[in-house]
């Protein structure tokens, strides 16, 4: 599995927050096929590389996006001055340290400031993310202003979807979400979640106790559904390829040309 090195301001690590960690390790574990790690932040890896946390929560089962600091008191002090809310102190975890914080409209997201000086992630592949989406209930606008600002994006806007772009490379989308939610929904991050199959993944979500909030669709980003896990905590799956085993192809291309 590749893993890609990512700049500041990037989506980087998405953790779960759970009422139930056990309840949580099991669901993902077999629907994703996670190996899931014992510590009080466990961390979750697909073939060897770290993909996601899953952490105990008192009153909470939401998956929450991180984004890439070198400078985590820094870039807390940063959402204050850009309209946000500092909500927690610094966790040092296994990986690094992280934090939370929400927008100037209130919508919750992390930062994460890893343990090394390199930043990789793994990322585009089933049981990896393959996608960030910020869905704006309100102050579209205000939302793009706020993380461009805060991450030094360029954001570029047509027909109320946003793309983020950092040098040129597009990496989350923020679109405009008020005709799609009630006014008392309040803005929030979403990762998406790869699959090698989407429907197949509903079937199993359903049998571990989860549920299907939104029947898979082909949508313009992929074949797409809305899962909520044993516990409430909703997340996206998206359907993508498994990755090509490069040696095997070799192997049998040579075998055909004997």
């Amino acid at each position: 599995m590749p893993a890609f090195e990512a700049i500041a301001g990037m989506p980087y690590w998405i953790d779960l927050r759970t009422t139930d960690v056990a309840k949580s390790r099991y669901f993902y574990s077999h629907l994703l096929g996670w190996e899931i790690s014992q510590e009080p932040y466990a961390i979750a890896r697909k073939d060897g590389l770290p993909v996601a946390g899953i952490l105990p929560a008192e009153n909470a089962n939401t998956w929450v996006t991180h984004f890439l600091t070198h400078d985590i008191e820094q870039s807390l002090r940063d959402v204050v001055t850009a309209g946000g809310r500092d909500l927690t102190s610094p966790l040092s975890a296994t990986l690094g340290t992280i934090a939370l914080a929400s927008d100037s409209a209130g919508a919750v997201f992390g930062l994460i400031q890893p343990a090394g000086e390199d930043a990789f992630v793994a990322a585009g592949e089933p049981g990896t993310v393959v996608w960030h989406d910020y869905s704006a209930t309100s102050g579209f606008a205000q939302a793009q202003e706020f993380y461009g600002e805060l991450f030094s994006w360029t954001v570029a806007e047509s027909d109320g979807f946003a793309t983020a772009l950092i040098d040129g490379s597009a990496f989350a989308g923020l679109r405009d979400a008020s005709a799609a939610f009630g006014p008392d929904v309040d803005n929030f991050w979403q990762s998406f979640i790869g699959v090698s199959d989407v429907d197949d993944a509903c079937r199993r979500a359903a049998e571990l106790g989860g549920e299907v909030v939104r029947a898979p669709l082909d949508t313009e980003f992929g074949r797409l559904a809305i899962i909520a896990d044993s516990t409430g905590a909703v997340v996206t799956l998206c359907e993508v390829d498994e990755p090509v085993d490069e040696s095997a192809q070799h192997e049998s291309d040579d075998l055909f040309h004997l």
